[in-house]
């Protein structure tokens, strides 16, 4: 207590013979047994505090003291005060999950100062604003939302293998109303960091004017104070949904207080709750956290009417931009890409095509799970569908180079068709070429030879002749071909073997015919 209850008593008994009893001061001195001035000093401070000795009775020790002697009491107070380490408050405040509610219990009532709780909360603030002076920020109603990743974790079991996975819980959260999303992702990586924007900005109903990230790499490449250089792909999320993005400075936790907020908000009204549960699946850890979060923002406010879902729905959500008709889909880029000769461009395994004349030149590459876009400063050059088949390649026809671009979408059928409409002696010179190597596609530039070159140059009649001296030869090939017509095809001996191999072919008339 602040005075002994010995000396309350006796200024008790003083004042009961002066105000009751009506004796004199130094009657009450003889009586009690108590020095003129301590009795004098009692009945001038009870007249002060305008005193009767009903209210002597009725007045607790405490209240009787402070009526009596204020300034004293106003001196212990300070006392009190002062005897709390303010630093090791804001300290401790820095620890997860620690509030000053609960250093107070700690510090003031465990030992039973004479401070209230607000008293304390604002000795606190007066020491806090002494040590540093920072800007009072003011959040717009649906201006500002705040994102990051909360440091703690939550495992999620695989049941097949055991295998456990520490999933990341990311956190979005309004300035004006405190209303917040958190959802668990499998990492921290750029696609779940889209993915997990698209589904909160749905959850909300609507898109904010800015949004405040931490500098984490699937945001910001470069954190620089003043011009910071954000992710590619993010920043096309943004224009994609016209929001802007203002990323906090480095080393400024304030930039983010309210994130930092929503952040412990999160770890002790949610993940503390479910921290000695086993989860098998995100959809099972995600279906709870739904449950929690929608338990947090209902939660009413301590200090102030209402909860974070109805200031949510009072002030941000009508400040809100509606949505697009449709959701960012998410990408990547290769940037820097220097196209190789032979002007395709590698994503994953699968080789797609530019114009011929970019061979050497840098590009840049954009790519979803549909679509694959190659563009030269901001003009698209090349686009295909996007083809998953490793070792494979997707050309473009106009991207070819004229050289190239004869032999392209060529086939076996390509080459037996324009044979046989040549003649059939033709046809059986390009099939007995195709058989004649492992693989087809390696004589397809004899075949392209004979249709196409020697065609144009001697003609049909005079090919499918040199096709029949080839086969009587049983010497089949371009060059066997070339080299009858250089010589004159008409100058050829008629009495010529008319067998391929061991084996008379169908399409010869053979002896009998000529006889």
């Amino acid at each position: 207590m602040a005075r002994p209850r010995k000396t309350m008593k006796t200024h008790r008994e003083i004042l009961r013979h002066v105000l009751e009893l009506e004796l004199s001061g130094n009657q009450t001195q003889l009586i009690l047994g108590v020095s003129r001035g301590t009795v004098q000093d009692c009945i001038k401070r009870a007249r002060a505090a305008n005193l009767s000795g009903q209210q002597v009775e009725t007045l607790s020790d405490d209240d009787l003291f402070t009526l009596l002697f204020p300034e004293k009491r106003a001196r212990q107070k300070e006392e009190e005060v002062n005897r709390i380490d303010w630093q090791k408050v804001f300290t401790e405040l820095k620890r997860r999950g620690v509030k000053l509610s609960l250093l107070y219990q700690e510090q003031v009532e465990s030992q039973g100062l004479n401070l209230s709780y607000s008293q304390y909360c604002r000795r606190f603030k007066q020491w806090a604003e002494s040590k540093d002076i920072s800007m009072r920020q003011q959040h717009a109603a649906g201006e500002n939302l705040f994102i990051d990743f909360s440091g703690m974790t939550v495992p999620v079991t695989d049941p097949e293998t055991g295998e456990v996975c520490p999933a990341q819980i990311f956190v979005a959260t309004f300035g004006a109303s405190n209303y917040t999303y958190f959802e668990a992702v499998p990492s921290q990586r750029l696609q779940d960091w889209i993915e997990a924007h698209i589904r909160a900005f749905k959850f909300f109903g609507g898109v904010p004017r800015f949004l405040i990230p931490d500098n984490l790499k699937a945001a910001v490449i470069d954190a620089d104070r003043f011009d910071p250089i954000l992710n590619r792909t993010y920043q096309r999320f943004a224009a994609h949904y016209k929001v802007g993005v203002k990323p906090a400075r480095p080393r400024r936790p304030k930039d983010k207080a309210k994130v930092e907020k929503g952040v412990q908000n999160t770890e002790y009204r949610a993940l503390a709750k479910i921290r000695d549960r086993t989860f098998f699946s995100f959809h099972e850890l995600n279906r709870e956290l739904m449950l929690l979060r929608e338990e947090t923002n209902k939660a009413p406010f301590q200090k102030l009417s209402g909860s974070r879902a109805s200031w949510f729905e009072d002030i941000d959500k009508p400040a809100l931009r509606p949505l697009p008709d449709q959701d960012f889909e998410f990408e990547e880029w290769i940037v820097g890409y220097r196209v190789p000769r032979d002007y395709h461009v590698n994503v994953h395994g699968h080789y797609y095509s530019v114009p011929f004349l970019l061979a050497h030149k840098i590009v840049d590459v954009r790519y979803t799970k549909n679509v694959v876009e190659v563009l030269q400063g901001n003009t698209r050059v090349a686009s295909h569908v996007r083809n998953w088949a490793e070792g494979a390649k997707t050309t473009a026809a106009e991207h070819l180079a004229p050289a190239h671009a004869v032999y392209h979408g060529l086939t076996s059928e390509y080459f037996l068709e324009k044979a046989s409409q040549i003649g059939p002696n033709t046809k059986t010179v390009v099939q007995a070429l195709l058989k004649s190597k492992p693989y087809p596609q390696l004589s397809y530039s004899e075949c392209f030879g004979i249709i196409k070159t020697l065609k144009a140059r001697y003609g049909e009649e005079e090919l499918e002749l040199a096709c029949t001296q080839a086969i009587r030869l049983d010497s089949i090939g371009y060059r066997v071909v070339k080299s009858i017509l250089q010589a004159g095809v008409r100058n050829m001996p008629e009495q010529l073997t008319l067998r391929l191999g061991n084996k008379i072919h169908e399409n010869l008339r053979g002896a009998k015919y000529y006889n």
